[in-house]
């Protein structure tokens, strides 16, 4: 909680959106106890990424990550206009509501290449995801904010629980109002 109301405080001095993305990021995988946290911003009708943070792997990487790799930029919608509904971050955009799973290898509906991929080039092993709709006053989404692979107190690998999906409510929301009011 102390970390949560230091986030809002510091948000209360500076809408500096760079510096708070990251701050948000990195205080929000440490909050929720998981390996990775991402932020994907929507533009148009794709989401990119402004923030990508993994524990494990020691990284930090911040927006401009280019339209090729692992950080290419995710489609919201096919060349005809319909819904790109496989990557998890689509469908937390396209349902604006979360979207919880528990074990990336049994995902009914979804593309797991992104994920595959990342993970080869990576040497990385994602788990679980939890994905959050970023809006503003209850308004459409304009991001993701998305966590993987919860670990219990020991380091093992568990599913995002229900207080995940609140402290996470909370972290979204303060995005949402970042983008809002700081641009």
């Amino acid at each position: 909680m102390r970390e949560l109301n230091a986030l809002c405080t510091a948000m209360s001095q500076s809408f500096e959106v760079l510096p708070m993305e990251r701050r948000i990021v990195t205080s929000s995988a440490r909050m929720a106890g998981v390996d990775g946290c991402s932020l994907y911003r929507r533009e148009g009708d794709q989401l990119h990424f402004r923030v990508v943070k993994s524990t494990s792997l020691g990284l930090m990487a911040v927006t401009d990550f280019g339209e090729d790799g692992v950080f290419k930029p995710i489609e919201l919608a096919d060349a005809d206009g319909t819904p790109c509904r496989q990557a998890v971050a689509a469908r937390t955009v396209h349902e604006n509501d979360v979207v919880n799973i528990s074990d990336v290898t049994r995902m009914p509906n979804y593309d797991a290449s992104r994920i595959a991929q990342f993970d080869q080039r990576m040497g990385y092993d994602t788990r679980s995801i939890l994905s959050l709709p970023v809006s503003f006053n209850g308004g459409d989404p304009i991001g993701v904010l998305q966590f993987v692979n919860a670990k219990n107190v020991v380091g093992n690998h568990v599913p995002f629980s229900s207080s995940h999906v609140q402290l996470a409510r909370s972290l979204a929301a303060l995005v949402g109002m970042l983008w809002t009011l700081g641009g």
